[in-house]
């Protein structure tokens, strides 16, 4: 990502433009094929039972490429070494990209004939651009498909067919200091608390030399719609196949109005930054520069595991606001997906190895260890789930998330994070969307990668 200088006259064609004809190149990490060895005979101990088609592949080598904070992990490198025990015929090669980079490479590996096996990302993104290739007859021959949670089946389905295997599922909700609450008199954020009383506690949550503001925000696409969810806004609407854009709709500018106007006018929130890790919101917060932040369990993971010592205990969380006038609920659903890119030779195997990613075991681990959640719904039974307080609004959050769909169509995509930008440099909101709306529409009608 990076910081776009947007003029207040912007020009949202030439900035795509501009955009597209940006690549990034990215060096990658292989791995050597292991001997050829009879398949283990026993499946007793493995998360999915063994495979006798797959075992009785010839030396195979699957080029799995995941997000550069997963691929080395404890969970994804035990699985992986776990498959090549059960199948001694299978080896890896692995690549790791961040994330939004990944994007743009398979696609560059897909066109120029060399695709991975294995991607990571939101499969239902890549089969709208036609470069992933459809799974349902191996869904099919699996026949767990009731297994899944249907938020998370959203992120491999397009046009009803499957394109992958759910690896995660996550939402946004409210993260907060509650000693910050305590010592500033005011009652902490819970269900009914929407954004015209958030924005009231950030002013008096922040400190008048600046040390401290009241919140932060992301100015990324997908964490931006969370916030126009929130408000009863959408970008898109979809209709008996007819796609329209939606981002001139009043819910929208008038929540981003009220964002950039916190950072701009009021100067109670940091300015977001694209590119400037100290900035994120994160990490602001474990420094006590800011009281409330919006993001995901990834981000509880991250106080407790690299917080200072006691801050873990002082966080509080609560559901997104709902909406500025406390009637709208909603966020963005995100995770993601192991999907098969187009072109490869191994979907088979990818797809074995998909439901080992997926299976009860490693999504436990995934949760336990990565703060990342599971996409089988039996699991949020167990007490890992049920016993965490701070979890509850996240688990009551997901009921009313949904996929950020407008990044299935490229440009969209694109001109959508530039009109965030636009936004928050001080563009008028409302007349901003207008401009982008049909720059939007037009992307979709294309949809040109």
């Amino acid at each position: 990502m990076f910081r776009l200088a947007v003029k207040r006259q912007i020009s949202y064609i030439g900035l795509l433009i501009c955009t597209l004809l940006t690549a990034l190149l990215f060096s990658a990490c292989g791995e050597e094929a292991t001997p050829v060895a009879r398949p283990t005979p026993n499946p007793a101990g493995y998360p999915v039972p063994v495979n006798p088609k797959i075992a009785s592949l010839p030396a195979t080598t699957l080029k799995v490429w995941f997000a550069d904070d997963y691929y080395s992990k404890a969970p994804i490198v035990d699985l992986m070494n776990q498959f090549k025990q059960a199948y001694p015929n299978i080896s890896f090669e692995v690549d790791h990209y961040e994330w939004s980079r990944m994007r743009r490479k398979i696609k560059e590996a897909v066109d120029a004939g060399t695709p991975p096996d294995i991607a990571h990302q939101h499969a239902f993104t890549f089969a709208a651009q036609n470069y992933a290739e459809p799974l349902d007859d191996l869904w099919q021959q699996w026949g767990e498909l009731n297994k899944f949670m249907p938020g998370a089946l959203e992120d491999v389905t397009w046009n009803n067919v499957k394109y992958g295997v759910p690896l995660d599922i996550n939402t946004v909700f409210l993260i907060y200091n509650r000693q910050m609450f305590k010592d500033a008199g005011l009652a902490v954020p819970d269900a009914s608390y929407n954004y015209t009383r958030l924005m009231e506690d950030a002013a008096k949550l922040s400190a008048q030399d600046g040390s401290r503001m009241g919140f932060a925000v992301k100015p990324f696409a997908w964490d931006t719609y969370g916030l126009i969810r929130s408000n009863g806004g959408e970008l898109i609407q979809e209709q008996n196949g007819k796609v329209t854009a939606t981002l001139n709709n009043p819910a929208n500018a008038a929540i981003l109005q009220l964002i950039s106007d916190s950072f701009n006018v009021q100067k109670f929130s940091p300015v977001p930054s694209f590119t400037n890790p100290k900035q994120d919101p994160v990490e602001l917060f474990k420094q006590g520069k800011i009281a409330m932040f919006f993001s995901g369990p990834w981000d509880l993971k991250e106080i407790e595991d690299n917080g200072p010592k006691g801050l873990y205990e002082q966080v509080g969380t609560a559901p997104m606001p709902k909406g500025v006038d406390g009637k709208t609920n909603g966020s963005v659903q995100g995770g993601g997906s192991l999907f098969v890119p187009k072109g490869s030779k191994n979907r088979e195997a990818a797809f074995e190895f998909m439901k080992w990613a997926s299976s009860p075991a490693y999504q436990m681990r995934l949760a336990r260890e990565m703060g990342r959640y599971p996409v089988l719904s039996a699991l949020y039974s167990d007490t890992y789930f049920t016993s965490q307080p701070l979890l509850q609004p996240f688990l009551e959050q997901l009921k009313t998330a949904r996929p950020y769909r407008l990044e299935a169509y490229a440009l969209a995509d694109i001109t959508w994070e530039q009109t965030i930008a636009a936004i928050y440099d001080g563009n008028n909101a409302k007349t901003t969307l207008e401009d982008a709306n049909r720059a939007v529409q037009i992307a979709i009608n294309t949809n040109k990668t």
